[in-house]
């Protein structure tokens, strides 16, 4: 009696076509996916090294085995290659050399509600990127992701060539940076900064959109930790301890007093933070000639752009990282292909060479205009205006320039070394304005520089070691045909002669 029924069960046969083809759809959509990937992004890099890392420092190790007091740790980074791995696995270690050290790691992008909270609870502001905050004691230290690494100077160099060049990291300063913080909140002093008034400079607790610094005020005492008092030259003297001068926008000039006890503070190996009002671009504050001492000149002029895809007022500058100087400050903000945006930028710019003796501080410039900036001196009837005979154009214009006295540029500075910035744009910092591409970046790399921890002098960075696929376009083309048409084209076929053997 079976054999008058069929052997197979109806429908069964188009079932399996519709399964093969189904199933041949899917891998053909992965493989087109995976080839996207593949195409658009040429580096491939993974951290064969987080596993291989130099021991830590002697220094580190005797400094975590004294701790008495616990501290915690808030990891706020993205869980991706990069810097990530590195700073997971050195807090690791930190961890396993000290019970009192306690991790907590949080991905902002898999839980940027709790990231949030966490910034506004450190006073950090929601716009705060990647970093560590080390807590103790109610007090903290707080270190960003562009103070962690040194990069490659060959890439550098080639980036600021027009090359398309991805920026390496060649060191990993965590170590220096990490012990640096934790030995910070174990020392009861704390670090003072002087927020200078008296000359019409921006307020610090003013929450006015362009003129107000309240935002910069919170980034200096929260993420920087620092202890922010506001000073009165003209009856007061600096005290001893202060380690940052905040000079932020005057508007009127200084009394003699007042600059010999600027002069006083530099040359005992101060830390120094100028930004120039550019509403007192006629006003000689008595400033200009201080830091002309000091090797930066103020001269009374605007930075123009004429480059029109460059500005969005007329009187602002957009700066590209094409536009940044040499200097390791900048690195961070380059390698990311930041921008930062000025209002209305100053020309600020190293003294002429031959100007100054051969013992005066080493200028750097920090950021310029475009190629075809140019100069606006004509101030009639509250225009800035290029004059001819006076002005020159098309040539990148400096707006801001860093000195050092003493050290050696972007590497760590003792107590004796001075070093000074100069902005030449007071708005760049005000609580819009600040929250403007790579503005806060920017404020906190600078005060970052200044204030240069003296008690990591001791440890060195790391290095970084990495291992690259680099594939040309000929390769990229031939993996794109195998994986477009070899791999799914195989599927198929093999779909095709089981459907053909079962069928027969």
């Amino acid at each position: 009696m079976n054999a008058d029924h069929p052997s197979f069960v109806p429908g069964r046969r188009s079932r399996t076509a519709a399964s093969v083809a189904i199933a041949s759809l899917a891998l053909l959509a992965i493989v087109v996916m995976a080839n996207h990937l593949a195409a658009t992004r040429k580096v491939w890099r993974v951290d064969l090294a987080a596993g291989d890392r130099p021991p830590l420092s002697p220094l580190t190790v005797q400094m975590l085995s004294a701790l008495t007091n616990d501290v915690k740790v808030t990891v706020l980074f993205r869980a991706r290659p990069g810097l990530f791995p590195h700073v997971d696995a050195l807090l690791r270690e930190y961890r396993s050399r000290s019970p009192r050290i306690s991790v907590q790691t949080i991905d902002p992008e898999a839980n940027p509600g709790l990231a949030t909270l966490k910034k506004l609870e450190y006073k950090l502001g929601a716009k705060a990127g990647e970093l560590v905050v080390f807590e103790a004691n109610g007090r903290t230290q707080v270190v960003t992701d562009g103070e962690l690494s040194i990069y490659n100077d060959g890439d550098v160099r080639a980036r600021m060539e027009g090359q398309d060049t991805e920026i390496r990291r060649s060191a990993f300063t965590g170590e220096q940076r990490f012990t640096s913080a934790v030995a910070a909140l174990m020392d009861a002093t704390e670090v003072r900064a002087a927020y200078l008034t008296g000359h019409g400079e921006h307020a610090l607790d003013s929450e006015d959109a362009q003129m107000g610094h309240a935002e910069f005020g919170r980034l200096l005492t929260g993420e920087k930790n620092l202890r922010l008092e506001k000073l009165n030259l003209a009856t007061n003297d600096l005290p001893a301890e202060t380690r940052l001068l905040v000079i932020a926008g005057p508007m009127a000039p200084f009394l003699p007093a007042e600059l010999s006890r600027i002069e006083v503070y530099l040359r005992r190996g101060g830390r120094l933070l100028v930004t120039l009002n550019p509403y007192a671009v006629g006003t000689k504050t008595g400033l200009e000639d201080l830091l002309a001492r000091w090797s930066i000149a103020c001269p009374p002029m605007f930075a123009g752009e004429g480059d029109r895809d460059l500005v969005r007022t007329g009187l602002d500058v957009i700066s590209l990282a094409q536009s940044f100087g040499s200097h390791p400050l900048m690195t961070p903000i380059r390698r990311d292909e930041g921008f930062l945006y000025f209002p209305m930028p100053r020309v600020v710019s190293p003294m002429p060479p031959g100007s100054l003796p051969a013992e005066a501080p080493k200028a750097d410039v920090l950021v310029y205009t475009s190629e075809r900036g140019l100069t606006r001196s004509s101030f009639r009837n509250g225009n800035a205006a290029f004059e001819l005979g006076r002005d020159r154009k098309d040539f990148p214009v400096p707006i801001v320039v860093a000195a050092e006295r003493g050290g050696v540029s972007g590497v760590a500075a003792g107590r004796g070394a001075t070093r000074l910035i100069v902005v030449g744009d007071s708005v760049l910092f005000g609580n819009q304005t600040l929250a403007q591409g790579s503005n806060r970046d920017f404020a906190s790399l600078c005060v970052a520089w200044l204030l240069d921890r003296p008690q990591s002098l001791a440890i060195g960075p790391k290095p970084l070691r990495e291992w690259r696929l680099n594939l040309s376009e000929s390769t990229l083309s031939r993996l794109r045909w195998i994986l477009l048409a070899g791999l799914p084209g195989s599927v198929l076929l093999l779909g095709v002669i089981v459907w053909a053997r079962r069928r027969s």
